[in-house]
């Protein structure tokens, strides 16, 4: 699906959209929410306005790993934005849910250092609860009632994509904001209706066929649209990088300098054709390294050639590496996160020296080069 962005479409005229089913959106009324506030899109979001001129862009975003948990629990966290949300415990007694959100876990391939310097507090999220506790409403959507949740997406998605079309764009969707869900299993599927599909058809402009579909499954077949994201996830798995590329998802690894055995499962990622994302402490402006060696505690390495991350999010764009390279070490400054422990930093990013090699928190070494 990558070289649909490389071709923006012409802008287009459309017709009417059909209106989603009742019943959805009495469901996502319930949460506080609608099909306008699912997806985070263009301009509201910083990284995806940097590519505003390339691509349409929308990002799901729930709160991470076991942050529902904190939002509904009284004096969880000193932090305003980490700890319990106005509401949320009210609306999770209610709804039925208070036992599952105790338990719910959205990022069950994070690393320590990565929950505490979770870009969720970042921005937007770090300056108010109210965008917290719209994440966390989405989140208690998607527990209460699973189907109902994949197929409002698929309305929502639609909508988003309707507008790329008009501006005469492509359509960049990131299931994966601030979570990291396996979208391609099962679980996170819908039964859609001859007389839904029929209408999402329509939605969209092209079929989408009825059955049970998971969003990546029933997205296949849409001109001009990429599925991409960012995972810690292992390569080989149900829930892998493989398992990603495989439904048409533009996959990025992600580096856990903190993780135990992080550099190795790094380097199965770079082996397999990923591209890894890095992590790094640098200010804005300041000149980045030009490669990456990275190594595990068995001797196994890769050099990567180093791009800027920050310039936009979308990285089915990235070029190859050139000739010499294993792959991309894709560069991500670190971030403030509000209410985070400073020193989980040094474990989590990788600082750019003179060049020698660095032990990083899990095993392995690295060293950068600006030549």
């Amino acid at each position: 699906m990558a070289p649909a962005l490389l071709a923006p479409p012409a802008p287009v005229s459309l017709s009417r959209a059909p209106r989603a089913p009742q019943e959805l959106r009495s469901f996502l009324s319930r949460f506080g929410l609608s099909l306008d506030s699912l997806l985070t899109s263009g301009s509201a979001n910083a990284k995806l306005a940097k590519g505003s001129g390339l691509a349409f862009s929308s990002i799901l975003h729930l709160l991470p790993s076991r942050g529902l948990a904190r939002a509904v629990s009284p004096g969880s966290h000193a932090s305003p934005v980490r700890g319990e949300l106005p509401g949320l415990r009210a609306l999770a007694e209610r709804e039925g849910l208070l036992s599952r959100a105790l338990l719910w876990d959205a990022c069950p391939f994070a690393s320590d250092a990565c929950k505490e310097l979770c870009l969720a507090f970042s921005g937007h999220g770090g300056m108010s609860q109210s965008v917290g506790a719209c994440r966390a409403r989405r989140s208690l959507a998607l527990l209460s009632d699973r189907e109902a949740f994949v197929r409002s997406l698929l309305w929502a998605i639609g909508l988003s994509y309707r507008k790329a079309r008009r501006l005469g764009l492509p359509f960049a969707l990131r299931l994966n904001g601030t979570q990291e869900l396996p979208w391609t299993e099962a679980w996170l599927s819908a039964r859609l209706s001859p007389a839904e599909a029929a209408s999402l058809s329509a939605l969209f402009g092209t079929p989408i066929d009825c059955g049970i579909r998971t969003i990546p499954e029933a997205l296949r077949s849409v001109p001009f649209l990429a599925l991409y994201d960012y995972a810690k996830a292992p390569v080989y798995g149900r829930s892998g990088l493989l398992a990603m590329r495989q439904a048409g998802i533009h996959t990025t690894a992600s580096l856990a300098a903190d993780r135990e055995g992080g550099a190795s499962r790094a380097l199965d990622a770079i082996e397999a054709g990923f591209s890894l994302a890095v992590p790094i402490l640098a200010s804005k402006g300041e000149e980045l390294p030009r490669s990456l060696l990275l190594r595990d505690d068995r001797g196994r390495e890769a050099l990567l050639q180093c791009i800027d991350g920050d310039a936009n999010d979308l990285r089915m764009l990235d070029p190859a590496p050139a000739p010499g390279f294993s792959g991309l070490a894709v560069l991500l400054r670190l971030k403030r996160s509000r209410g985070a422990d400073p020193s989980a930093a040094s474990r989590f990013a990788l600082a750019p020296g003179s060049g020698a090699f660095a032990p990083m928190a899990g095993g392995g070494s690295f060293a950068f080069s600006r030549i």
